[in-house]
């Protein structure tokens, strides 16, 4: 397995991810936490001095270990439901002409924003606009990959979650994952999961978008990663005028920065997928702080009325179990488990990404409305 390096002094080693100094997890983690601050802000902010964050930080993403993304905020749009799909494969994805006819199938499916395999199981995350398209849809979908030989239909595990009653409380938000491999103190707010939040002002100006901002709207989700000249030269524009509006879409919401690690770079021996059943208890806060630690260090999670499902990456066996217990325990308190969670355990470096946060057919989609 390839690693990541370690700053030391002034030269830089190569070793193991989680071995790294303190500043090396603190900067590691200070990126993904606070993605919108700059290498100024960021250091005064966790304490770090600007040339060891810069270092550390040209290095990480040289080595595509952490990566910026601009993406959209997919709750404010006009789809009324996520699905969360998971199956075992009838065969093991080893095979390139394998990958090319997944990459090429996911292609023609613009719903499906995220679709990978874990080992020998297909997940994938989809957003629709009603039940009609979503059963037509993933009936294709399934029928392909039925008729394709790697899925047997009966095995399909689908999780509906309406996202005027849903919580989206991580959508590749790997915060909480290196707070608990690096054994970091959470910090901010403690939100409960199960209270949904509307952000109004960025619902308003994305359903008011002039036709420029549409236009570099697009832009930018067709190049998440790209600078904004490069995004200004594509759309023949100048790239004052796409950082003016990336500026005024970031600021109220529409869109937001994250910062994504190659998990598959570092030395985590488990990622979870975790579904759970329950029916809330009555009387209970919705304000409780102590739901919070129901999370697991999960960089997906998605709470709907009566279902949760998760994805989460520990460093060893022994935080998995702990977690486990602490995250079963904690439901029974705040929820009525309808059955035992389904808990799957897959090697991180056996993921095969088919696509991953490509939100530019949906909004596309959805910007024909306005």
């Amino acid at each position: 397995m390839e690693t990541i390096g370690i700053w030391s002094g002034s030269s830089y080693i190569w070793g193991d991810t989680m071995k790294l100094s303190k500043n090396e997890k603190i900067i590691l983690w200070g990126l993904v936490k606070y993605p919108m601050l700059n290498d100024r802000q960021l250091s005064d902010k966790i304490n770090v001095r600007m040339s060891t964050l810069n270092a550390i930080k040209n290095k990480m993403k040289r080595k595509g270990l952490i990566k910026d993304r601009i993406v959209p905020n997919v709750e404010i749009m006009d789809y009324e439901l996520l699905s969360v799909v998971w199956a075992p494969l009838e065969k093991t994805i080893k095979e390139e002409d394998d990958k090319r006819f997944l990459k090429d199938l996911f292609k023609d499916y613009p719903n499906t924003y995220t679709s990978m395999v874990f080992g020998d199981t297909l997940f994938y995350l989809s957003m629709y606009r009603n039940y009609t398209q979503l059963s037509r849809v993933q009936y294709n979908l399934e029928n392909t990959l039925k008729k394709s030989g790697l899925l047997d239909t009966d095995k399909v595990h689908h999780t509906i979650h309406p996202l005027s009653i849903s919580v989206l409380s991580k959508n590749f938000d790997y915060t909480s994952v290196l707070e608990r491999a690096f054994d970091i103190e959470p910090t901010g707010e403690i939100k409960d999961p199960f209270v949904k939040e509307f952000d109004k002002e960025a619902f308003e100006k994305i359903h008011n978008l002039t036709n420029k901002e549409k236009i570099i709207l697009k832009g930018i989700l067709r190049g998440p990663d790209m600078p904004d000249n490069k995004i200004a030269k594509m759309l023949d524009t100048t790239r004052q005028a796409v950082a003016r509006h990336k500026k005024e879409l970031l600021k109220l919401g529409v869109i937001k920065k994250i910062r994504i690690i190659d998990y598959k770079e570092m030395d985590f021996k488990i990622l979870s997928l975790v579904e759970a059943n329950y029916n809330r208890k009555d009387g209970i806060d919705s304000g409780a702080p102590n739901t919070a630690p129901m999370h697991l260090p999960s960089f997906f999670a998605i709470y709907g009325s009566m279902e949760t499902v998760s994805l989460a990456l520990f460093r060893d066996f022994d935080q998995f179990d702990i977690s486990k217990e602490k995250y079963t325990s904690l439901m029974r308190e705040f929820c009525t488990l309808l059955g035992e969670p389904f808990i799957n355990l897959f090697s991180p470096s056996r993921t095969f990404t088919i696509k991953h946060q490509e939100y530019l057919p949906l909004v596309e989609e959805f910007l024909k409305t306005q």
